[in-house]
């Protein structure tokens, strides 16, 4: 990002306005607003911006008058043109005066951002210089293990992020060294794509296996790919919280998706000062937050209290009080999940397994596998379907849903039927997140393709309206991408102003919006949900 980037918000609707500051603060840009043209095309003729946002349609003064007049004084200004349905003329005159892009409302972040920081890109870009033959440059030190895990370090699942400065947040995935040496390909995502919170941020594949995605831990805008996965692979499980990192991300609901993630935090109970402190430098260096304790008051006080996710036995170091401390600990916390560490002659494994352990494990900080242990320890557990939820009969298939939002918009959810169910899949998913967030519903059943007449007639119900499909975008399996330009579904006249298209990646050709992990679908549902209440 250009230093001290400055970003200019013109528009009559003050939403607009707190929202672009609400969106841009957090990714490092000054953003100044104003909802009175006349005085925003003065701050842009005096000022330096790195881009300017201008509302096409606003009293005394339009956004074409606006880009129009400023010309004058700053022929180069990049200028992105917010509107709700960007007419031919407008189109035209836009183009002719160098505009950089257009922006239909409502926008979510991911447009906007995308949008801002292609034009970042390009203004950042270095001029080509003939090169010097140099000697090779020697390798970057490699940074300290984790200094920084106090300090933003969290999980979505077995994938991480952490803010890196400039708005950008780093992201990345903590492989077992199992999966990582059977990968055979790699798919990253690219420089400029929209990733979404618990959705595909990459792909692994192995020969004989199903492929595998590892989900983004944020969503954002890629604005770097790390360049040394493709030649070393190694480094996702060699040095995955470091050198293996996958991509930076400028995230665009940073403060609502990281409380959704966790950081990674151990109760070790050990005696021995020794044996502790090398057990949490190892842990630590695997992203885990670590606190010891050695008896029953600091295991009580560390405990349930900091939500600590994991406890971390050594027996060898408690002897025979660690059986009872973890019994102990159980009543306190029954969630809590436990796994003792042991030498091969310690005698107090039938002692602990008599207190519901989560793994007993033999030392296991000298060959590693207390890398697949934290993996599964820290897995999200699978949620149980709420009783009475899910019916026996057949799955009843959903063409349409409606919805009045917090903001009285009504807004409608058309699917061809037959691709979502009522009681099954991500149809189930987003019926419990609507009638979760207390939206009275309206839907409709059916089976049949969506025609034109059934779009025509659903936008005349509603002021917005989303098209769910299935679409291949050439991207990994669940991957969403949002179109309000008419690329996937074409609308003819001003019905186009209402309607935004959601194309999901499927898992394979004709499997419509179905075998997806249940993680991805309730992911999936989250984000669709999330449109029809931002509308």
């Amino acid at each position: 990002m250009l230093e001290k980037s400055r970003l200019l918000v013109v528009d009559d609707e003050d939403v607009v306005c707190q929202g672009c500051r609400r969106i841009f603060s957090p990714q490092g840009f000054q953003v100044d607003t104003s909802k009175d043209p006349c005085e925003g095309l003065r701050l842009a003729s005096e000022r330096n911006y790195t881009a300017v946002l201008v509302d096409v349609k606003m009293p005394v003064m339009d956004g074409i008058q606006f880009l129009t007049q400023l010309r004058e004084t700053k022929p180069k200004l990049p200028v992105i043109l917010i509107t709700g349905y960007p007419s031919i003329p407008d189109a035209a005159s836009a183009i002719r005066l160098g505009a950089s892009d257009y922006v239909t409302k409502p926008f979510t972040p991911e447009d906007i951002t995308r949008s801002v920081q292609r034009l970042v890109g390009e203004a950042a870009a270095p001029v080509e210089e003939p090169r010097e033959e140099k000697e090779p440059a020697a390798p970057p030190p490699k940074p300290e293990p984790w200094a920084e895990t106090e300090e933003g370090l969290r999980f979505w699942d077995q994938s991480w992020m952490r803010p890196e400065g400039e708005g950008l947040v780093r992201v990345g995935a903590a492989l077992t060294p199992a999966q990582g040496t059977a990968i055979e390909s790699l798919t990253l995502p690219r420089v400029g794509e929209v990733v979404y919170q618990g959705l595909p941020l990459a792909g692994l594949s192995a020969a004989g296996q199903p492929g595998q995605t590892l989900p983004s831990p944020i969503s954002g805008v890629v604005a770097e790919v790390n360049p040394r996965l493709h030649q070393r692979p190694a480094l996702l499980w060699e040095d995955p919280l470091a050198a293996g990192w996958i991509a930076s991300v400028s995230p665009t609901r940073l403060e609502e998706e990281a409380a959704r993630c966790w950081p990674r935090r151990v109760l070790l109970l050990n005696a021995d000062p020794a044996s502790a402190a090398r057990q949490r430098e190892q842990l630590t260096a695997l992203g885990c937050l670590v606190r010891i304790a050695s008896g029953w008051d600091e295991l009580a006080a560390a405990g349930p209290a900091e939500e600590v996710d994991v406890l971390l036995v050594d027996a060898d170091s408690m002897a025979e009080q660690g059986p009872d401390l973890v019994g102990r600990a159980h009543a306190a916390a029954p969630s809590l999940r436990t796994v003792v560490v042991a030498s091969a002659s310690s005698q107090w494994e039938t002692a602990y397994r008599k207190h519901r352990i989560f793994y007993y494990a033999v030392e296991p900080f000298a060959d590693n596998e207390i890398i697949e242990i934290l993996d599964a320890a820290f897995r999200p557990r699978q949620q149980p379907f709420p009783p009475g939820e899910r019916r026996s009969a057949a799955a009843e298939s959903v063409s349409s849903i409606f919805i009045t939002n917090r903001r009285g918009t009504r807004v409608g959810l058309l699917v061809a039927g037959g691709l979502l169910s009522h009681d099954e899949g991500l149809g189930w998913h987003v019926r419990l997140k609507l009638l979760d967030r207390l939206y009275p519903m309206k839907t409709a059943s059916g089976i049949g393709r969506m025609t034109q007449v059934k779009l025509l007639l659903a936008a005349s119900m509603c002021d917005r309206l989303l098209i769910l499909l299935p679409r291949d975008t050439g991207r990994l399996p669940g991957n969403l991408v949002r179109d309000t330009k008419g690329e996937f579904v074409a609308v003819a006249g001003e019905v186009a102003a209402k309607v935004t298209t959601l194309a999901v990646q499927p898992l394979v050709p004709g499997s419509g919006l179905t075998g997806f992990a249940d993680r991805t679908m309730a992911a999936l549902a989250e984000h669709v949900v999330n449109e029809m209440a931002a509308c």
